[in-house]
C-alpha cells in the first residue's frame, strides 16, 4: 500500500486535536490501574508524533517510565521524527517501524500483543481492499484487555485525490460485519460522530474483552472476517458511486451556481475517482465458460 500524495501530517506545538486528547485520557485511566506495570502502545500511522508530542504535559514521569511505545509510519522522514520525539519522553521501550498499514503485522513481532492501538486520521488512505484485513489484524494484535482506538474525518478538507472517506454508518456496518465473522454477533461498540468547525469525524472504541472468544478462535476466523466485511465495503463503495454519479449528473444538467456547489461538484469528481478506482482493484471473479 503506498501513500497518498495529497495527505500530510500537521504538527502544531500550540494546539491539541480532540482526538488525540481522546486518545490521551484513555492511555492515563490505563496507566493509572494499580496492577499495570507496563502499557504496551501500538500508534499506527503516527505521522510526525503529533499526539505523543504533548506526552510531558499530560503524563507523569513514572507514568511514562511504564509504556512501551510502538511507532508506526509509511512515511520515513515522519517517523524520524516521531523518534526524536520519543527519545526525550523518557519510555519504558521504543521501537519505529515504516511501512504500509496492509503490512504492519507482518512487521512487528507475531508474539506481541498490545494494550492500545491507536489509528487517527488514516482510514481514509487505507486502500479499500486492505480496509478490512487492517481492522481484523488490529484486534487480532490487542491483549486481553487491549482497545482500539480508531478515528477519522467523514469528509476530508481540502479533498485529497484517490482517498475513501467514510462515515459514521458506514463504519458501523463494516465492523459489524468483522465482529460477526469473529464470532461475537453480541457486541456492538458504538461509533460516535462528532462536528467540529471544519468537519464532522467519526470514533470507534473496542474493547478486546468484549469478544467473548480466544485468541486462537478469533485467529482462526480470520480469513472469515476478512471476507465477510470485504463484501460489506464492496457494497458500500458501489452505492457510494450511484450516489456519487447521480448528484454529478445533476450537476452536469443544472450547473454550480453558488460557492458552496463548486466546492460539492470538486468534492464529487474526487470521491467518484477514488471510488471508481478502488472498485477497479477489487479481485473479480474467474467467468465461466459457456459450453
Amino acid at each position: 500500500m503506498t501513500a497518498i500524495a495529497d495527505s500530510g501530517a500537521i504538527r502544531d506545538r500550540e494546539r491539541m486535536l480532540p482526538q488525540h486528547q481522546a486518545a490521551l485520557i484513555l492511555l492515563q485511566a490505563r496507566l493509572s490501574h494499580p496492577g499495570v506495570d507496563r502499557v504496551r502502545w501500538l500508534d499506527l500511522a503516527c505521522g510526525r508524533g503529533q499526539i505523543i508530542g504533548a506526552l510531558d504535559k499530560n503524563l507523569s514521569p513514572e507514568a511514562r517510565s511504564r509504556l512501551e511505545y510502538w511507532g508506526y509510519d509509511i512515511n520515513q522522514q515522519f517517523a524520524r521524527e516521531t523518534r526524536r520525539i520519543a527519545e526525550r519522553l523518557g519510555f519504558a521501550s521504543l521501537e519505529i517501524k515504516v511501512g504500509g498499514l496492509c503490512d504492519f503485522n507482518k512487521l512487528v513481532p507475531p508474539d506481541y500483543a498490545f494494550d492500545f492501538i491507536t489509528l487517527m486520521n488514516t482510514v481514509h488512505e487505507i486502500e479499500p481492499c486492505h480496509l478490512a484485513g487492517v481492522l481484523a489484524d488490529c484486534v487480532l494484535r490487542l491483549s486481553d484487555t487491549g482497545t482500539l482506538f480508531v478515528y477519522d474525518m467523514e469528509r476530508i478538507r481540502p479533498p485529497e485525490l484517490g482517498a475513501v472517506s467514510w462515515d459514521r454508518d458506514e463504519v458501523r456496518r463494516i465492523v459489524r460485519r468483522v465482529l460477526d465473522a469473529f464470532g461475537a454477533p453480541a457486541y456492538r461498540p458504538e461509533v460516535g460522530l462528532w462536528t467540529h468547525r471544519t468537519c464532522k469525524a467519526w470514533n470507534l472504541q473496542l474493547q478486546r474483552q468484549y469478544l467473548g472468544v480466544t485468541q486462537d478462535e478469533a485467529a482462526a476466523r480470520r480469513r472469515a472476517a476478512v471476507e465477510e466485511s470485504e463484501k460489506e465495503v464492496v457494497e458500500l463503495l458501489k452505492r457510494k458511486r450511484i450516489l456519487c454519479r447521480e448528484s454529478l449528473e445533476t450537476l452536469t444538467l443544472c450547473g454550480a451556481e453558488t460557492a458552496e456547489e463548486q466546492e460539492n461538484m470538486k468534492r464529487l469528481l474526487f470521491e467518484f475517482w477514488a471510488v471508481s478506482r478502488a472498485l477497479e482493484a477489487v479481485p473479480r471473479e474467474p467467468e465461466t465458460l459457456e459450453r
